[in-house]
């Protein structure tokens, strides 16, 4: 499919959502999404609802938040399915079960349409930059009708096997990152508690040996201790901890630092900071001040 004579629809326009849309539109491809109060700002086309942007798009990107809306608009009366039409193609790219996206290629299939599983990893920033990684799972030749769609998404992919395993790659990624913010908050905490300017600390370790992604784009803001906006809120982290947790028993593994991971993170929802950057686990693990 060329870019000009390619329609997307964008079926979820938050964060993601709207940063892929910014991506493919100066690329040529005819963007569209749903009329809804939050993309009255979009100026491009919005149809009324999910079957209708199943029913006028060639290829439609699902970056939904819940698997309750994933069930609504894939499956309603006016949802994908019910305007899916044969070569359709959906680019999956939410955080969900397998057997949830499972059902619903299924349900697509019987329509003469396809899914493929495409989890994306990386903040909206990472995604705008066309730099975050796509884990393309799914049938060869549905990867290969919106191979310029994925390209326009980013310049970053990898081909991780069939339908599920794009999922499963996320789960383990997100469990890693998951895991360094942990491991990053502990860290800042011992660093400042022994009376290191947090600042220096991000000078000195970001270009060493320990520095990683999640240190470049999470200490700074555990220095600056400002946890708004929120790329990547803790509720979806928690969200996501909930089925890495799920895998992990499936298989049967000990899984200690998952356990970590849920407890503290469990603590920082229950502390109300669902909304903040999940960089705010710092809060949890810093040195009170003196009183």
């Amino acid at each position: 499919m060329s870019a000009a004579a390619t329609r997307v629809g964008i079926l979820g326009f938050g964060r993601i959502g709207r940063a892929v849309a910014a991506n493919l539109r100066p690329l040529g491809f005819a963007v569209a999404t749903l009329d809804r109060p939050s993309t009255r700002d979009f100026d491009g086309p919005r149809r009324a609802d999910a079957a209708q942007l199943a029913a006028t798009s060639d290829v439609v990107v699902s970056a939904l938040a819940s698997e309750a809306q994933m069930e609504d608009a894939f499956l309603g009366p006016a949802g994908l399915v019910a305007g899916a039409h044969d070569g359709l193609v959906v680019i999956e790219m939410g955080t969900f079960p397998v057997a949830l996206k499972q059902r619903l290629a299924d349900a697509l299939a019987t329509r003469g349409a396809a899914m493929i599983d495409v989890p994306i990893s990386g903040t909206a920033p990472v995604v705008a930059r066309r730099e975050a990684m796509l884990f393309v799972s799914g049938d060869d030749a549905a990867i290969a009708r919106v191979a310029t769609v994925l390209d326009g998404i980013s310049t970053r992919q990898c081909r991780v096997g069939p339908f599920g395993a794009g999922m499963t790659t996320k789960l383990v990624a997100n469990f890693l990152v998951i895991a360094n913010t942990l491991a990053l908050g502990e860290a800042m905490a011992m660093g400042t508690a022994a009376g290191l300017d947090p600042h220096k600390i991000v000078e000195a370790i970001g270009p060493s040996f320990a520095g990683s992604p999640v240190f470049s784009f999470r200490a700074p803001i555990m220095a600056e201790r400002r946890y708004q906006p929120a790329p990547g809120p803790a509720r979806i982290m928690w969200k996501d901890l909930q089925y890495i947790r799920a895998e992990a028993e499936a298989a049967g593994l000990p899984s200690p630092v998952l356990k970590t991971a849920l407890e503290w993170y469990g603590r920082l929802i229950e502390q109300g900071h669902g909304e903040d950057e999940s960089s705010s686990i710092f809060e949890l693990l810093r040195k009170p001040p003196a009183s």
